[in-house]
């Protein structure tokens, strides 16, 4: 096929996606709201949020089966259901979570708190555990509720989340074991970090005395109490982690003790060096 039926053969397949796109929301009682691209804001009369289809539009293309419009469909009715929940804090409160940033990438509409260095807790919200909303001043406000209870449901779901999530536990090297947690949205299971029952779970695999290290939101390793010059030699890795990700975290290393939480070294991003 030469380059002029393919870009012809691509095209017709974009408009039968968006044709059968917008099919399958009238079927289902949504419309569009508004378009840019392939962000689409949908409504159901009632409540409103907007959606990326482009990775759906892909899968399609790739195999345009009736499946991926269902699905889509589905996270859809998923997200009204829960935008028209989030109008009081007693429906709202089963969907929030607690996300780990770095304080540079937090607006000042997020409702966020310290956490360690450079880090902090944001609370945000989800329908899937998949995709996640900033929570802002806004919903706060039109709640009424003090911060400190948003955060302390926020820790709360997260550790019910926790529980349910998968662990994994490998050896990388002779004597040297990690952890890390089987979840479809990696940056939540980054932020599992922030919960209260996080030492607890760790404690049963690692000890009470372990190393966590975060080079990106969808990246996390927890390891044994490991000697400094084995650290070294991870530290390459955490810093290619740190700067080929889309959403890099830190390159710091933290201790976590049954008393507290410290930073026990940090991996400089321009020498790759260390400093443990």
């Amino acid at each position: 096929m030469n380059g002029l039926m393919e870009k012809l053969s691509d095209a017709l397949k974009k408009d039968k996606f968006g044709s059968e796109f917008k099919n399958a929301l009238r079927r289902h009682n949504l419309s569009v709201a508004e378009k840019n691209g392939d962000t689409f804001r949908i409504t159901n009369g009632i409540s409103e949020f907007s959606i990326d289809i482009s990775k759906a539009r892909s899968e399609y293309e790739s195999d345009p089966s009736p499946e991926v419009l269902n699905k889509l469909i589905r996270n859809i009715e998923q997200e009204c259901d829960m935008e028209s929940r989030m109008v009081s804090f007693t429906n709202g409160q089963e969907f929030l979570r607690l996300a780990v940033m770095r304080e540079k990438d937090v607006r000042h509409d997020m409702i966020s708190s310290d956490f360690v260095g450079g880090l902090r807790k944001v609370i945000v919200y989800t329908s899937d555990d998949m995709t996640l909303h900033p929570l802002d001043e806004a919903i706060l406000k039109r709640w009424g509720m003090p911060r400190e209870v948003l955060f302390s449901v926020a820790d709360r779901n997260m550790c019910r989340l926790l529980a349910k999530t998968a662990v994994k536990k490998t050896s990388i090297a002779e004597g040297v074991n990690a952890m890390e947690f089987d979840l479809p949205c990696k940056h939540l299971g980054v932020s599992f970090i922030l919960c209260n029952d996080f030492r607890r779970v760790v404690y049963e695999y690692m000890g009470a005395k372990f190393l966590v290290v975060a080079p990106s939101c969808e990246s996390i390793l927890i390891l044994e109490n490991i000697t400094n010059n084995i650290l070294e030699k991870l530290g390459k890795e955490i810093v290619r982690e740190y700067k080929r990700s889309p959403n890099p975290l830190t390159t710091d290393v933290f201790l976590f003790t049954p008393e507290k939480i410290q930073i026990a070294g940090h991996f400089s991003v321009k020498s790759e060096k260390s400093s443990t």
